[in-house]
Parts: C-alpha cells; sequence; structure tokens
C-alpha cells in the first residue's frame, strides 16, 4: 500500500467514525451536540450512513466477536485515576502564560509592548482625530458582537425548531401514528423508504389461471375465506360496525394437503380487487438490530395504506414458535412482540386487512398467536369421490382408464393428499415418455402396451397417515 493510499483511508476512517458519533448523537436526542459536531468536523451533506451501519450495532458486533474469540467481553471502560491538585501561584501563572505567548508570536509581543505606551496615556489628553477614531473602533467593536450575538440566537432558535421537529418525527415512527391523517411521514426517511420497497416486492401481480372449482373439497375451508374477503367486497352494507368479517384465518394439515393452493385461488380469484402480500421468512426476517421490528411495522401499513389487502404467511411456525423456550434469542422475542401488537391492534383498524397463515406444525405455535386467529380450519385428506376426480384431472390424456382401473387407483390413494396424487400421475406420464425415449433410440416404433398405472401409485408412500390423526386430534382441541 503506497503512502497516498493509507493517507486516504485514514482520512476515510476519520470521516466515518464522525458521521457515525453524529448518527448515534442524534438518534439518542442530542440534537445540539450532534449539530455542533457536523458543524465543527465540517461534516459534509453530501455523504450519510448506509442504513444498515450505526455505532450500536457495530459496538454488539465487536463484543460478540470478541466474546466468540476469547471467552468473554470485552472491557471498554476502567476506572479513573484520582486527579493531583496542584497549588501554582497566580505570578508564575501569569508569567509562564506570558511567556508562552511570546514564545507562540514574537510580533504580536513586540506589540503588547508598545501597547502601555500608547494606552496607559489619558483619553483626554489624546488629540481629537484618535479620540475619534478609539471611538469608531469601540463601536464597530460593539456592533460586530451584537450582530453575532443575534445569529448565535437564529442558529440556536432553528437548531431548537429543527430538533423539535425530529423529535416529534422519531415519536410517530415508534408509535406508528403516521398515516393516520393521511400523510406518508413513516416513508419519509430514506431508511424506512428502502424496507418499503423490500415489502413492496412481495405483492404479487403474476395472472395465474386457477379458480375454486380446481379444488377438490374442503369446502368449509372454501367458504370461510369466500366470507371473509369475498362477501365483504361483493356486500359491504352487511358490515358495519357491529359486525366485521373475519380478520384471520389459520390452516394447517400435513404438507401437500392443499394449503397454499387455496391461497394461489385466493389472489388468482381477486386479483383486480385485492392486494395480495406473500410474505416468507426471509422478507420480515433480517439480521440488523431492530430491522424486523420495522418490517412488520411497515407491512401492516402498506396493507392498511393498500386496503383491501390480504397477508399470507407461509409456514408461519417458524415466525410465532412458542416464547417460553431457553435457547430464544431477544431479537425473536421482540420480533414476536412486535407481530403480536400488530395483530392484536387490527381489530381497532378501520379493517381492510386479512391475514392468511398456513402450517403444518400448528401445536408448535404460541398460544397467544393462536388466540389472535379467528378462525383455525383443519385443510382434510380428498375423500374417495375427491380423489376419482382429481386421478382424472392429472391423468394424461393418452391414457385411458376402465372402471375397474379407476376404482383400484382410488382404493390405491387411500390417505393420499392431493399433491401425493399428482406425483403418481406424474410418474403415469412419465412412462409413457421413457417408453417413447427407448423406441426412438432403437428406432423402432413405440408399441401400445398398457401402462401398468397401479405400479405408479404402490411406489408413492404416503407420508400424512400419523400427521393426519396428529392434525385431527389438535383441530377437536384448538380449531373453530
Amino acid at each position: 500500500m503506497s503512502k497516498d493510499e493509507e493517507i486516504r483511508n485514514i482520512q476515510t476512517r476519520r470521516r466515518n467514525i464522525l458521521f457515525l458519533v453524529q448518527r448515534y448523537l442524534s438518534d439518542n436526542g442530542l440534537y445540539n451536540t450532534a449539530a455542533a459536531l457536523a458543524s465543527e468536523a465540517r461534516l459534509s451533506e453530501e455523504f450519510e450512513l448506509c442504513d444498515n451501519v450505526d455505532l450500536d450495532g457495530i459496538y454488539l458486533e465487536y463484543a460478540s466477536y470478541y466474546q466468540l474469540k476469547f471467552g468473554k467481553y470485552p472491557k471498554i471502560l476502567k476506572k479513573a485515576k484520582p486527579l493531583v491538585k496542584l497549588e501554582v501561584s497566580a505570578q508564575k501563572g501569569k508569567a509562564n502564560k506570558k511567556q508562552s505567548k511570546s514564545q507562540t508570536n514574537p510580533t504580536v509581543n513586540h506589540q503588547n509592548e508598545l501597547q502601555p505606551q500608547l494606552f496607559k496615556a489619558n483619553v483626554q489628553e489624546m488629540p481629537s482625530a484618535n479620540k475619534a477614531l478609539l471611538d469608531m473602533n469601540n463601536l464597530q467593536v460593539t456592533v460586530r458582537k451584537m450582530e453575532t450575538n443575534c445569529h448565535q440566537a437564529e442558529t440556536d432558535t432553528l437548531e431548537q425548531r429543527r430538533s423539535g421537529e425530529m423529535l416529534k418525527r422519531l415519536q410517530e415512527v415508534q408509535h406508528g401514528t403516521q398515516g393516520v391523517a393521511g400523510g406518508d411521514m413513516l416513508l419519509s426517511s430514506q431508511e424506512w423508504q428502502n424496507l418499503a420497497d423490500l415489502v413492496k416486492s412481495t405483492i404479487m401481480s403474476e395472472e395465474l389461471k386457477l379458480r375454486w372449482s380446481d379444488i377438490c373439497g374442503n369446502t368449509q375451508a372454501i367458504d370461510i375465506i369466500k366470507e371473509a374477503v369475498l362477501t365483504p367486497l361483493k356486500y359491504p352494507q352487511l358490515f358495519n360496525q357491529d359486525l366485521k368479517p373475519w380478520r384471520s384465518v389459520l390452516l394447517h394439515g400435513p404438507p401437500g394437503s392443499g394449503k397454499t393452493l387455496l391461497a394461489k385461488v385466493l389472489y388468482a380469484e381477486t386479483r383486480d380487487k385485492v392486494t395480495f402480500f406473500n410474505i416468507t421468512s426471509s422478507v420480515v426476517i433480517s439480521k440488523w438490530r431492530g430491522e424486523s421490528e420495522k418490517l412488520l411495522k411497515i407491512l401492516f401499513f402498506l396493507a392498511q395504506r393498500h386496503a383491501p389487502s390480504i397477508i399470507f404467511l407461509d409456514e408461519i411456525e417458524g415466525l410465532t414458535s412458542k416464547r417460553d423456550r431457553s435457547n430464544d434469542h431477544e431479537s425473536s422475542k421482540r420480533f414476536k412482540n412486535e407481530l403480536l401488537q400488530l395483530m392484536d391492534g387490527m381489530e381497532q383498524s378501520q379493517g381492510g386487512v386479512f391475514i392468511l397463515a398456513s402450517t403444518n406444525l400448528p401445536w408448535e405455535i404460541d398460544e397467544a398467536f393462536l388466540r389472535r386467529f379467528e378462525k383455525k380450519l383443519l385443510v382434510q385428506l380428498p375423500n374417495d369421490a375427491e380423489r376419482a376426480t382429481l386421478i382424472g384431472k392429472l391423468l394424461p390424456p393418452n391414457v385411458r382408464l376402465t372402471t375397474e382401473q379407476m376404482t383400484s387407483l382410488v382404493r390405491l390413494s387411500f390417505n393420499f393428499t392431493g399433491d401425493e396424487i399428482r406425483l403418481a400421475c406424474k410418474e403415469i406420464a412419465m412412462q409413457t415418455v421413457r417408453r417413447i425415449t427407448k423406441a426412438t433410440l432403437k428406432g423402432e416404433k413405440a408399441n401400445s402396451e398398457e401402462i401398468p398405472v397401479e405400479n405408479a401409485f404402490r411406489q408413492i408412500k404416503p407420508l400424512s397417515l400419523l400427521l393426519m390423526e396428529k392434525h385431527g386430534k389438535w383441530q377437536k382441541e384448538h380449531g373453530s
């Protein structure tokens, strides 16, 4: 590294540290001190701190690194040594002061030696021109002092006004009062705007060609979801202050039973009428301290602003696990408390926001979150007639089944989820592909033998048999 690069690195490090300290002072309410630091250090408004960097976060990361490496937290402060008082005579102090001044500026010392000869004389004995000049100089000094005081007073007043506005804005951001009166103060900060852009990226806009008829069975879950979303849109006069639609529904069942499919169909049926937020753990979980809570606050703020809207939380057990676990981190507890408050606050809002959540492990969810879901529905496995309908839809067109074959497939697919039936029908289609590709490689014509469709269903081992019993038991104890 050259000397010039080393100097630039030192200057950049010094500038970054000053910006970190200035932001830390502002965040802790020391606005005058922060402004004085920015003025004295000449911090340019051309630069600003990145959104994921702050002094407190750097301190925590350093402490974690130190504790991981050395097995203990770093010692930052130590007791100061007692001050030793030295008694120095006034004359010696004056002499040292005079000597230091003379050593610093010989020209000033020479002028000071001449000043007593000029100003110790009586002012009355001075010529009138010199006296007038002295009065003029004194007047100019007085005017300059007055101008400086006035400018300082204006600066203090402006700084106090800015500090008050910043404090008010900070309080509004912390308490979530932005946008209540139609304003966008929550998104006025660049940091919050970037987080809002991240949340907006979860709004679904692609076109899905799905209908309610594509779902076989689960009529109860479909009816509840329609009551919560479609009925208020079609008949708003039925819902007033005393009667409100369902605000939140939890779908649970074995993997592949169709929980996510219900959400997809709901999005496809309400694409032009409702704003659909597809939220996953990677969106609302951040490694930066306090950012996950901000993302939740912005999510519910945008959902309320774009109402009517739907917030779909897939695999919600990862976000709402039980809070009494000893291995839970502090940030996880803060996140869960924030989500609880936001979901509870929806009851007091004007409405228009519907939460749809799905889980494979409802018994892992904390009881406080379960209470906030007004409906907890079990997504059932398809019965015999529904399985026959699914097999008929999913089989390739070139495969024709007799009545006996269909009866056999329905029997073999007992306790199959909808996704497991899809995999079995896909295996039948792949058997046709294999037969054609093998015949093409040999230069022969593909034979028209019947495909052993039963073998494809026998290869599938249903995983939901034990899980379905557990889900059914949980539904009897906690479902609604």
